[in-house]
């Protein structure tokens, strides 16, 4: 499960510099005020979606 947070994490990161270099481009506000839900939204489904699979593949296993 910790490696499955920890990826989350670093996916989620990415996406926070995508949205600090995009910032440059546009009004940050809008960015960031429109893509927040998106961001935890995602978030929540690499975790729930990971450890979904995780269990999945150790049961076949």
């Amino acid at each position: 499960m910790r490696k499955i947070v920890d990826d989350a994490f670093v996916i989620f990161g990415m996406m926070f510099l995508i949205c600090i270099v995009l910032s440059y481009f546009v009004p940050v506000g809008n960015v960031l005020y429109n893509g927040r839900a998106y961001l935890l939204v995602l978030f929540l489904a690499i975790i729930v979606g990971r450890y979904a699979r995780f269990r999945i593949k150790s049961k076949s296993n």
